[in-house]
């Protein structure tokens, strides 16, 4: 696993335990530091890491980096770290030379950093702009400050004595994410996103300073001005990241925003696609490859896929996703075998459709019910909480008599000088926090284990989280948002021949025009769901990118085998009741959609750490470090079934 992990404080050590939960690969470059002050290591993928870590002013500052830094400044002044002399570390030291710690405030990228000042003996952890590389800390006592990147590993540290938070680990039950920096276990948060955290050695006494904050200003521009500027920027990023040694494989969806970035990058891909059988989502991402001119590589799941994932991935959640959104894991050996980059079009729709932006919908009786592109006004705290919970009601096995309203609101409070902070973040008004409070930082997106896996396969990049689209981002207004197609419409600049392939999920091609492309969407959805579809060869499969969880929960027992399995563990954890976990099961078995608080159930339990945390009656408390959760266990069977 790549990442981090280590400890500030002259009488504390890093144990074995902690640092295996970042080296658990032979082929990762790890390496490690330690003098009375700090010990530190940090594993990265050999292509990213070099020598590390890199000396700043001398001999006097350190720098590490776990990530990829693309580049610093912005506009004008913007230069793209060069991709064939020094690395992300070699790249920052400079940087470091000149500006200071100050020079983060305009770097580029999707990392984290470690810069130690041993004239001045302090220590400083920089997050990029929506935390993409989340740090984890505690401070179990004053002279101790011990950190990671994933949250499994501290409850190993020794001086680390931590129990869960019942309101956020409601939270994660309910929504499949903690908002914020806030976590389910006590003691624990996230380093803020877009910060610099110095801890002077000293004392360890802690200061946080944040360098960015999304504020939403949209301006009065044509709607062709912001696609132009999109497909530009988008351009220009592949134009600097791409090099002709290297080997780039894409994700592709039968949507338009993996197929804009196969339009933009500069470089022919492996367009990976995971799938469960040829249905029309595979059909369409053929054929966008095969248009494109691009080798097209299926990645088939099986019956016992989500088994499988459920006895391997958990490892990697930090409550933020469940174990089968780790889509690629599985795939692993056969994506290393085939590229040495992998790419996505992660982010786009949070970005530039909308995706935060609750709007009206209308019934339409047996029919089913109508949205319509306006946004639905959000006035105050309570109406946010209302569009994030729903109507999400008590969860039957969580004992703690808690409303999930109540939790989220009790998380967020005003600020005199307008603003907001919700569950420990910042952001400048109630709007922002509507635009911005799913993915700033992005823990708080309910998939944050699938960008987080794909980091452990190979390095990775999501061009829509490059810092000039997020600057972008908050140009754009609303009305493009909801009732124009800024991807689609890129997509027609770019490549009109992959435009005007059908989107699998609309049936509509991108290079239609919005109002007509609404119509159409609309009226397909209708005749598919009330006259005809292509059918499917079984209930759990259907033409999404994804199986349907409901009826896999239905069809398979991997949970009902899971419950069994830990019943003991469901019984020591006081907020558990196996009675009400039998219950949820059995009743989403019948008629009831539980398919939420379930799959949250089943990541909670396999996760290391709570059988670690839960109330033991031997004296047994070795901690369990996972083997790797993306083994090629099943690299032999993949493509076997017929297209």
């Amino acid at each position: 696993m790549v990442g981090l992990c280590g400890v500030l404080g002259t009488d504390s050590e890093l144990p074995d335990e902690m640092t295996e939960w970042v080296t658990w690969r032979d082929d990762e470059r790890t390496d490690s530091y330690a003098d009375e002050d700090v010990e530190l290591v940090v594993s990265c993928h050999p292509r990213l890491a070099g020598d590390q870590p890199v000396f700043a002013t001398g001999e006097d500052t350190l720098v590490w980096v776990w990530g990829d830094v693309y580049g610093h400044g912005s506009g004008e002044d913007y230069t793209p770290r060069p991709q064939d002399v020094g690395t992300s570390a070699s790249f920052c030291a400079h940087l470091y030379g000149e500006h200071g710690i100050e020079m983060v405030e305009a770097l580029n990228g999707d990392f984290a950093l470690v810069v130690y000042d041993r004239t001045a003996d302090v220590v400083s952890f920089v997050t990029d702009r929506v935390g993409t590389r989340p740090i984890y800390y505690a401070r179990p006592d004053e002279d101790t400050f011990v950190f990671a990147s994933n949250l499994q590993a501290l409850p190993h540290h020794p001086d680390v004595d931590v129990a869960f938070q019942e309101p956020y680990l409601q939270e994660y039950l309910a929504l499949r994410r903690v908002f914020g920096v806030e976590t389910p276990l006590s003691g624990v948060r996230e380093l803020q996103p877009a910060s610099v955290t110095s801890i002077d050695l000293d004392d360890l006494t802690m200061n946080e300073a944040s360098y960015w904050r999304p504020h939403y200003e949209p301006v009065n521009r044509s709607a062709s001005w912001f696609v132009d500027r999109l497909t530009e920027t988008l351009r220009t990023i592949f134009e600097e990241w791409t090099r002709d040694d290297l080997d780039y494989g894409l994700l592709l969806s039968g949507g338009s925003d993996s197929r804009l970035v196969e339009a933009c990058i500069d470089q022919p891909v492996t367009a990976f696609h995971v799938t469960d059988w040829n249905n029309r989502e595979t059909r369409v991402a053929r054929h966008v490859a095969e248009t494109a001119g691009d080798d097209f590589h299926p990645l088939y799941r099986d019956d016992v896929h989500e088994a499988r994932s459920l006895g391997t991935t958990p490892p990697l959640s930090n409550f933020s996703g469940w174990f089968d959104q780790a889509y690629c894991a599985e795939f692993e050996e056969e994506i290393r075998e085939e590229v040495d980059v992998l790419v996505s079009g992660l982010f786009a729709d949070m970005l530039f459709g909308g995706g935060p932006i609750q709007t009206r919908s209308y019934s339409l009786g047996p029919v089913g019910k109508l949205s319509v592109p306006i946004g639905r006004r959000v006035d105050d705290v309570a109406d946010y909480v209302a569009t994030k919970t729903g109507d999400r009601g008590e969860i039957p096995y969580f004992t703690p008599d808690l409303s999930l309203s109540d939790v989220v609101a009790d998380g967020i409070r005003p600020t005199a000088d307008g603003g907001v902070v919700s569950h420990g973040v910042r952001y400048e008004s109630l709007r922002d926090l509507v635009m911005y409070g799913d993915y700033y930082p992005l823990s708080a997106d309910t998939e944050a284990i699938f960008s987080r896996s794909l980091t452990q396969i190979r390095p990775y990049r999501t061009p829509f989280l490059d810092n000039r689209l997020l600057d972008l981002q908050q140009q754009v207004p609303v009305k493009y948002m909801l009732r124009r197609d800024l991807v689609g419409a890129g997509l027609r600049t770019v490549d009109p021949a992959l435009a005007d392939i059908p989107h699998a999920g609309t049936g509509v091609p991108p290079s239609t025009s919005f109002p007509v492309a609404y119509v159409r969407k609309n009226l397909n959805g209708l005749y598919r769901k009330h006259v005809c579809d292509e059918p499917v060869p079984a209930p759990h499969l259907d033409h999404r990118p994804w199986p349907d969880r409901r009826e896999l929960l239905r069809a398979f027992p991997f949970a009902i085998d899971a419950i069994r399995e830990n019943e003991d563990l469901i019984r020591s954890l006081p907020f558990l009741d196996y009675d009400g976990v039998r219950e949820t099961f059995q009743s989403h078995q019948v008629s009831e959609d539980n398919h939420t608080t379930l799959y949250s159930l089943l990541t909670l339990l396999e996760m290391p750490l709570t059988d670690h945390l839960a109330p033991s009656g031997d004296d047994d408390d070795a901690p369990v470090v996972p083997e790797t959760p993306t083994a090629g266990t099943r690299s032999d069977e993949v493509g076997t079934r017929p297209l």
